[in-house]
């Protein structure tokens, strides 16, 4: 076994160098902004897209009644882009989901925040301890809440990634009054460790991933001198942080990209073995992989792909630069090192020296990495007005899935949204092409 996974790991890429086609694009929600933030598939190949909602909002036939405010919004799609069901947390204030997954029997967890008082589950109110605290909540195959964890205190804290492991232990990041953290819990929602960084480290944990053999880690943000675990983290300004955990939470090693004035990581993803690649975007300048990276100006903001070793060191770092807004956003793996990455631009721009011309005021890109940088394909997508890419998935052994929001019409391959709100939420999957 090992052999075969050392023969793979050579492996340039299991794909053709043209881009994906789109299978299918699906749209939905209100008159107001609705917006898709995590997006995974259950073992059946059905898609689960965590959401938030203002409004009143229909998914197909599926529709939704606002409790108020923002809502989080789950909603589960077939294979085919077809609404099953569309579930819910909230009340009468903002309301929403960051992460999902799903576990072996098709039950989702996700986390987000709330800031509802009188948000209800089963007919209980969930406890807030002030502004905004975290919340993650399991849904069982049909829509049903099971359960809902609550944390936080009187400050804005959030639960912004969520994972699984090989004994379907459910692991959460996010911030906790402007700490990192990381939370373990089982499949009933037990806690089974909870975990903060130390020192006067601020930051958060936006996204988290875990490997073939459990180890966790957490991409995002960090300023300041302090550690997670035995860890170190330290930077003057804020940083791209990426931390290696053990199962058991303590901390193996953390790699830190400091901005001048700003990095961090938006996403996070590994293989089996423990390869990691980060996404996210800085300000400025940031030196990385032996390469300085410049953005347009310190307001602006330029996107950032970063790739590290099992041990955290980085390989190689590639850059979205234009004169606008770039971002990537989304980040995940074929688990054989290629890395694909979606985000979003608003001006003319460059990926990794390839130029991509806008065809509005915000748009998509999907893009493929080989195992050592090279940027394999490109795909657009979108329309001449707002469009963005959160997250992505992968399922094997060849599709892509792809959310956020958009603004019709705005087109996926040969796929049209021809009707939207303000902006509405999407998926979209892509079906990449084997080598010839």
């Amino acid at each position: 076994m090992k052999s075969l996974l050392c023969l793979l790991t050579l492996v340039p890429s299991l794909y053709a160098t043209e881009p994906p086609s789109c299978e299918w694009v699906f749209s939905g929600g209100g008159s107001s902004s609705d917006k898709t933030r995590a997006v995974t598939t259950d073992g059946a190949g059905n898609v689960l897209l965590a959401s938030e909602c203002i409004g009143d909002a229909a998914f197909g036939d599926q529709h939704h009644k606002t409790a108020g405010g923002m809502d989080m919004c789950l909603v589960k799609l077939d294979t085919k882009g077809k609404a099953l069901w569309v579930s819910a947390i909230g009340g009468s204030k903002t309301d929403r989901a960051y992460g999902v997954i799903t576990d072996a029997a098709g039950n989702a967890y996700v986390t987000g925040h709330f800031e509802s008082t009188d948000a209800m589950v089963n007919g209980e109110k969930l406890p807030n301890a002030g502004s905004y605290d975290v919340f993650t909540a399991k849904f069982a195959p049909d829509g049903k809440v099971l359960w809902v964890r609550v944390k936080g205190g009187e400050g804005y804290d959030y639960g912004h990634g969520i994972a699984i492991d090989s004994k379907g232990h459910i692991v959460v990041t996010g911030a906790i009054g402007r700490q990192v953290f990381c939370t373990k819990y089982d499949a009933e929602g037990r806690e089974i460790w909870h975990r903060v960084t130390s020192g006067n480290v601020s930051g958060s944990g936006h996204g988290i991933t875990v490997d073939g053999k459990d180890h966790i880690y957490i991409g995002g943000n960090s300023t300041g001198a302090g550690s997670f675990g035995k860890a170190a983290i330290e930077s003057k300004t804020t940083a791209a942080l990426a931390v290696k955990l053990t199962p058991e939470g303590e901390g193996v090693w953390a790699s830190v990209i400091p901005g001048t004035p700003s990095a961090l990581y938006h996403e996070i993803a590994c293989d089996s073995q423990g390869r990691v690649w980060g996404v996210g975007m800085f300000k400025g300048s940031v030196n990385v992989a032996g390469q300085t990276f410049q953005s347009s100006s310190d307001k602006d903001n330029d996107g950032l792909i970063v790739h590290l070793d099992t041990d955290g060191k980085a390989q190689w770092a590639r850059h979205l630069h234009g004169p606008g807004t770039d971002y990537c956003l989304g980040v995940t793996t074929d688990d054989h090192g290629t890395a694909f990455v979606c985000g979003d631009f608003n001006q003319d721009t460059s990926l990794a020296g390839h130029a991509l011309a806008t065809r509005g005021s915000g748009d998509i890109f999907l893009a493929a990495f080989d195992a050592k940088g090279s940027l394999t394909w490109v795909q657009q997508a979108g329309g001449k007005l707002g469009d963005n890419a959160y997250p992505i998935t992968f399922r094997a052994p060849d599709e892509l899935i792809i959310a956020g929001a958009c603004t019709a019409p705005a087109t996926f391959g040969s796929h049209e949204v021809t009707k939207s709100g303000s902006s509405d939420l999407y998926a979209a999957k892509w079906k990449l092409k084997p080598l010839p």
